[in-house]
């Protein structure tokens, strides 16, 4: 029975990465916006493992970076990743109030976890966060979702993992995890609203310890 949501970042809890954003960051490095784009997530994964932004931002223009050049890169992607979707957040918050235990499992880079670290709106929702970059691992691989469960102290059958793209979600279903391919928050918010969340008398009464007996004194 579902007790936990295991939630992705990217384009769930945050909107898509703005297009402008992208442009204004490829003409930064006199870059053709689809090359820069290209080369943007060809060499993303090192960094979402924890790679220095000075060396994943020289692989992806192709030559030393100026200190000016990333710095404002640096600013402007993780702007890019910060612009949330507040319909998510109520789906998942109206979840956490009627008994959902909420972790989150994000490919980010040391920058965008430190970010998102801070913000009160997820310290509020979600029991444990969990990035890519401190985790050394990313999503799709199959290891940072037993490593997600083990932190979460949760099961793979009490948890349901909510991500948008299909390879980490076929991952997840390789470790017996139930999944939801995420379109809309008002989907989600559909489905959240079908699941019981709290625990059943059943297992109320499971946790329930027995008092120890005292012994009468003659």
């Amino acid at each position: 029975m579902t007790k936990h949501l295991l939630v992705d970042f990217g384009e769930v809890i945050s909107a898509a990465q703005p297009a402008v954003t992208v442009k204004e960051m490829a003409d930064l490095v006199c870059i053709p916006v689809d090359v820069f784009r290209e080369r943007y997530w060809a060499f993303r994964e090192p960094y979402d493992r924890g790679q220095s932004a000075h060396e994943y931002w020289e692989k992806v223009i192709g030559r030393s970076v100026r200190a000016s050049e990333l710095m404002e890169l640096r600013r402007r992607d993780l702007e890019s990743w910060t612009h949330l979707n507040f319909a998510t957040i109520n789906a998942l918050r109206d979840a956490h109030r009627r008994g959902a235990h909420l972790t989150l499992l994000s490919n980010a880079p040391n920058d965008l976890a430190r970010e998102i670290g801070q913000w009160a709106v997820m310290k509020q929702t979600f029991s444990t966060l969990l990035f890519s970059a401190q985790l050394r691992l990313t999503k799709p691989s199959e290891e940072i979702f037993a490593v997600a469960l083990s932190r979460a102290e949760r099961t793979p059958e009490e948890t349901l993992f909510i991500d948008d793209r299909q390879e980490n979600l076929r991952a997840a279903q390789a470790r017996g995890i139930q999944t939801h391919h995420f379109t809309t928050a008002e989907d989600l918010l559909t489905l959240l609203r079908g699941i019981d969340f709290l625990p059943t008398s059943k297992e109320r009464r499971s946790k329930l310890r027995p008092l120890p007996r005292l012994r009468a004194r003659l």
